[in-house]
C-alpha cells in the first residue's frame, strides 16, 4: 500500500471509530445472513437422493419447511443488518460533513479567495455521499465476499476435491486482469469525478449570477458553456462504465469457461457412478455461490477506486494547511486595547511567485484616530486592512497593536476586537432581526433601535410586511444594494469593536446618506479608531488622516485641505469625475495653520 494509500486508510478509519460498535454489529448479522446462505445446496443435496426416491411425505414437508426457514431467517437478519448500516452511514456522512465544514471556517483567505465554491460544494456533498456510502459498506461487502468464498471453496472441496480441482487453473487470470484494469479504473474514476466537479461549480456560477446574464443577453452562450460540460461529464462517466464493465465482463468469461468445465467433468463423474444427481446439482449450486464473491469483489474493485477518488478530492481540503492560524504560545488581546496601530517596513505578496503587493510600508494609526486609505484601484488600500483584520499574514515586517504583533494574538480574539465590513455585503436568508444580531446576540431592543437610527433604516423597518420578522431571502436580494449595506452598517453598530474598518461598505449609498452615516458613526464609535476606504474621496473631509497609496506605496498623507493644497494624487482623485459627486468643497481648518494631520484628543 503507498504512504498516501494508507494515509487515506488512516483517515477513514478514524471516521468509522465513532459507529465501529454499529458496524460490527450490521457485519456480524450479513455474515450470518450468508452462513444460512451456505445451507439450502445440502438440503437440495437430501432431497433429491433421499426424500424424493423414497417418497416421503413427511420427509418432503420437513425439507420444505427447512428452505423456508433458511429463507426467512436470511431476509431477517440481511434486512437488520441494512437497516443498521443505512444508520450509520448517515452519521458518518454528518461527521463527515462536520469535519470538513470545520476546516473551511479554519481555512484562510488564501484558500477561499482562489477555490471555486462549486468546487467545494460539490466535495462537501457528492464525494461525502461517495466516501459514506461506498466506505462504510466495503468493510461488510469485502468481509461476506471473503466468508462466501472460504467457506463454498471448503465445501466443494468436502463434497469432491477432483472436481474442484478444475478451477485452480482460472486462478492466475484473475490476478492478470486485476493489474491490467487496475490504473485504468483509477484514471477513468479521477477524470468522473472532476468532470462532475467542473459541472457543478458551472450551475453555482451560473445561478449566482443569472440576472446579470439575462442583462447581458448570455443565455445561449451559457447553455454551450453548460452543454460543453454536461457533455464532458456524461463522456468521462460512459468512459469509467465502460472499463468498469469490460472489467466484469472478463471476469465473467471466466466464470463461463470454470462453469463449462464443471458441469462437463461433473457430468462424466456421474456417468460413471462416481458423483450422484444430487451432489451434482449441489456442486453447481455451491459454484454459483463461489461465483458470486467473486462478482461482488469485481464490483468492490471498481468501488474502491471511486472510493479513493472522492477520498482523496475530501482530503484535498481537511488536509489544506491553515495559512493564519494560532501559534505556539499566542495570547489574547487585553481588555483595555486602546487599537493604537503601527505598522513597521511591511511587505506583503499574495503568492511567492507575484511581486509585491505592498512594499515597505510605514504606518501609525493612533488609537481613536479616524483614517482613510484612498488610491486607484489596485494600489493595496484593501491588502492593508486584511493584513490588519489578519485574513492574511505579512511577507515582511509587522503589524501591531498596541505593541503586540497581531501573528501571536489569539485570532478569534483579534476578530472580535476589530470589525471589518467590506464593500461586497453578507446577509443570510433570515430575518431582519436575526441578521442584525449576529453582530450582537445579547443586543437589546433599545441597542437594535440605536444601531436602526445610526444606519438610517426607520423607513425599511417600516416598510418590511413584518417589521423585525421579516425574512430577507437568499443574500437579502429582495432589498436594494443600499438598504443591504446599510443593514451591514447597522450591525457594525451593535458590536462594541475596538477597531472598525469601512472597506468602500457605503459604495452604494448616495452622497448626503453616506455623509449623515459617517457622521453618526463618527460619534457612536468617537473613541474607537477607524480606517475608511473609499473612491467617494469627496466625503473624506471629516477624516482625521488620508493615507495616499500608488502601486503598493504609501505616497501621501494628510488632512483632507492639507492634500489638497498640494499639486499630488489625492487633488486629481478629488477632481476626478470617476471619485467625486459634485466637485469637493473644502471645509474651513480647525485652526488657522494647516496641519498635515489633526490633532487627536481623548474627547475627539
Amino acid at each position: 500500500m503507498t504512504p498516501s494509500a494508507k494515509h487515506e486508510a488512516r483517515w477513514f478509519l478514524a471516521l468509522l471509530q465513532p459507529s465501529l460498535r454499529r458496524h460490527v454489529i450490521s457485519i456480524g448479522l450479513a455474515v450470518l445472513g450468508s452462513s444460512m446462505f451456505l445451507l439450502d445446496p445440502l438440503l437440495i443435496k437430501w432431497l433429491i437422493d433421499q426424500v424424493l426416491p423414497r417418497k416421503d411425505l413427511r420427509l418432503l414437508l420437513t425439507a420444505g419447511a427447512g428452505l423456508f426457514a433458511i429463507y426467512a431467517g436470511r431476509v431477517a437478519l440481511t434486512t437488520l443488518g441494512r437497516l443498521i448500516s443505512f444508520r450509520a452511514v448517515q452519521d458518518l456522512a454528518v461527521r463527515m460533513r462536520l469535519n470538513i465544514l470545520e476546516q473551511l471556517n479554519r481555512l484562510s483567505a488564501d484558500y477561499h479567495d482562489t477555490v471555486s465554491p462549486g468546487d467545494t460544494l460539490y466535495t462537501f456533498e457528492q464525494d461525502v455521499d461517495q466516501v459514506s456510502e461506498i466506505g462504510s459498506s466495503l468493510v461488510p461487502s469485502v468481509l461476506q465476499a471473503v466468508f462466501n468464498a472460504f467457506f463454498v471453496t471448503i465445501t466443494l472441496c468436502v463434497l469432491n476435491w477432483r472436481l474442484a480441482l478444475v478451477l485452480v487453473p482460472l486462478v492466475p487470470l484473475f490476478f492478470v486482469f486485476k493489474k491490467y484494469f487496475g490504473s485504468r479504473l483509477r484514471l477513468a474514476s479521477d477524470s468522473a469525478q472532476q468532470s462532475a466537479s467542473q459541472e457543478t461549480n458551472f450551475l453555482q456560477e451560473h445561478l449566482s449570477a443569472v440576472i446579470q446574464v439575462q442583462l447581458l443577453r448570455q443565455e445561449n452562450a451559457q447553455v454551450q458553456h453548460f452543454l460543453r460540460r454536461a457533455s464532458a461529464k456524461r463522456d468521462a462517466v460512459n468512459h469509467r462504465t465502460a472499463i468498469e464493465m469490460l472489467f466484469a465482463s472478463c471476469y465473467m468469461g471466466l466464470i463461463a469457461v470454470g462453469t463449462a468445465g464443471i458441469v462437463c467433468y461433473g457430468g462424466y463423474q456421474v456417468f460413471v457412478g462416481s458423483l450422484t444427481i444430487g451432489g451434482l446439482v449441489a456442486f453447481y449450486s455451491y459454484l454459483g455461490r463461489l461465483f458470486d464473491p467473486v462478482n461482488a469483489a469485481v464490483d468492490i474493485y471498481s468501488r474502491l477506486n471511486r472510493l479513493r477518488s472522492s477520498i482523496h478530492r475530501v482530503l484535498e481540503i481537511v488536509d489544506r494547511n491553515v495559512a493564519v492560524t494560532n501559534q505556539p504560545g499566542c495570547v489574547p488581546i487585553p481588555p483595555s486595547i486602546r487599537s493604537d496601530i503601527e505598522i513597521l517596513n511591511m511587505s506583503f505578496s499574495y503568492s511567492p511567485d507575484c511581486s509585491y503587493a505592498l512594499e515597505n510600508i510605514n504606518l501609525r494609526i493612533r488609537a481613536g484616530e479616524k483614517v482613510a486609505l484612498v488610491g486607484a484601484s489596485g494600489c493595496g488600500k484593501s491588502t492593508i486592512t486584511k493584513l490588519i483584520a489578519r485574513l492574511y499574514d505579512v511577507t515582511q515586517g509587522r503589524i501591531t497593536i498596541d505593541g503586540l504583533d497581531v501573528r501571536i494574538v489569539n485570532v478569534a480574539n483579534l476578530r472580535t476586537r476589530i470589525c471589518y465590513l467590506m464593500q461586497e455585503t453578507v446577509l443570510f436568508d433570515r430575518s431582519l432581526k436575526e441578521n442584525l444580531m449576529l453582530a450582537n446576540p445579547d443586543a437589546t431592543d433599545e441597542e437594535l433601535m440605536q444601531a436602526i437610527q445610526i444606519a438610517e433604516l426607520g423607513a425599511l423597518l417600516q416598510r418590511l410586511p413584518k417589521g423585525w420578522d421579516t425574512q430577507l431571502g437568499p443574500r437579502g436580494n429582495a432589498l436594494s444594494g443600499g438598504e443591504r449595506q446599510r443593514i451591514a452598517l447597522a450591525r457594525t453598530a451593535l458590536q462594541a469593536p475596538s477597531l472598525l474598518i469601512l472597506d468602500e461598505s457605503t459604495s452604494a449609498l448616495d452622497a448626503p446618506t453616506e455623509q449623515r452615516i459617517f457622521t453618526k458613526l463618527r460619534q457612536h464609535f468617537k473613541h474607537q479608531s477607524m480606517v475608511v476606504i473609499s473612491h467617494r474621496v469627496s466625503s473624506l473631509s471629516w477624516i482625521d488622516r488620508i493615507i495616499v497609496l500608488d502601486h503598493g506605496r504609501i505616497v501621501e498623507e494628510g488632512t483632507h485641505e492639507y492634500l489638497l493644497k498640494r499639486e499630488g494624487i489625492y487633488r486629481r482623485l478629488c477632481n476626478s469625475p470617476q471619485t467625486g459627486d459634485t466637485g469637493v468643497t473644502s471645509t474651513p481648518a480647525e485652526s488657522s495653520e494647516v496641519l498635515p494631520y489633526k490633532r487627536v484628543t481623548a474627547t475627539d
